[in-house]
């Protein structure tokens, strides 16, 4: 028969987990309508930018140096961004975006790879793998670092395509699509693709409004600002809806941990009374046999 004792031991620890883990899923609740709020932001911001970057490159020519530098070349070494979690508790979330890493860098396994790791579950992962270079950035970088923390780290990355370290960089994420609902996605940063079109314009459109336009300063300079601002938009885009992401696979990881620890609560108080039942039975009966004996 089960220790009563032990069982409103269990019971009471079972119950302080759950305050525990309903607290942490109210903090993730907080965590990501702040989340969702920078993002709605951020996306605006990158519209229009992918908009005035198109109607710039639609009047150069395709022989401009800033165009040859931000062309495609023949791919010898490979830049992934791996944007991960800072801390555990959120299901599935890292170890997903890690299998998915992981099956992205296999397909690309014919040319070299290098990693920018972004969040400390991702830096703790790839410890694993020796064999991986990481050029990884010289200070810590996460979900919550500044604009100019983000600014910093997607300009280390555009130097390494520049001074052709790597040929191409892609960045790889959990995009937050709802609250039940996330998408892993990797996107090409550099090259930039040439066929992409900002906005809803239309590419006769964009030409027609693109001759009516005076550049000043000239359009090689406005697209030597914008491609840069546009990647570390991409940068900040991805680490915000990484940061959803991860705050809405917590918030519901808490409440299904939450909802578990009600129903352990309600069969180990079940097994009390139970128990607590038996025992004053037994007592019982032994003081009813006692005095029949007596009376005998």
């Amino acid at each position: 028969m089960p220790n009563i004792r032990d069982i409103k031991k269990k019971t009471l620890g079972v119950k302080n987990t759950q305050q525990i883990t309903r607290a942490m899923k109210m903090v993730s609740t907080a965590k990501l309508r702040q989340a969702t709020i920078r993002l709605n932001a951020t996306m605006l911001y990158l519209r229009k930018l992918e908009q005035m970057t198109a109607d710039v490159r639609e009047v150069l020519s395709t022989d401009s140096p800033i165009q040859t530098g931000f062309d495609h070349r023949p791919v010898k070494n490979i830049g992934v961004v791996v944007v991960a979690g800072e801390r555990g508790l959120c299901g599935s979330f890292n170890s997903d975006i890690f299998k998915f890493s992981m099956s992205f860098l296999n397909s690309i396994s014919g040319t070299g790879s290098q990693l920018f790791l972004i969040g400390n579950k991702a830096r703790d992962y790839f410890k694993r793998y020796p064999k991986l270079p990481v050029i990884g950035f010289d200070f810590l970088i996460n979900s919550n670092s500044s604009v100019d923390v983000v600014r910093k780290a997607a300009r280390h990355a555009i130097n390494c395509y520049t001074s052709k370290k790597i040929d191409e960089l892609w960045i790889i994420f959990s995009e937050f699509v709802s609250i039940l609902e996330r998408r892993l996605t990797k996107v090409r940063l550099l090259p930039i693709d040439s066929s992409a079109k900002g906005g809803k314009i239309g590419k006769s459109e964009k030409k027609r409004v693109a001759g009516e336009l005076i550049f000043d300063p000239s359009p090689e300079k406005l697209l030597s600002d914008l491609i840069p601002r546009y990647v570390e938009g991409l940068f900040m885009r991805a680490l915000l809806e990484s940061a959803a992401s991860e705050q809405s696979a917590r918030m519901i990881a808490m409440g299904a941990a939450t909802d578990r620890a009600e129903d352990i609560i309600e069969q180990l108080t079940l097994t009390y009374n139970r128990t607590r039942q038996a025992l004053i039975t037994k007592e019982l009966s032994e003081v009813i046999a006692g005095a029949d004996s007596l009376a005998n």
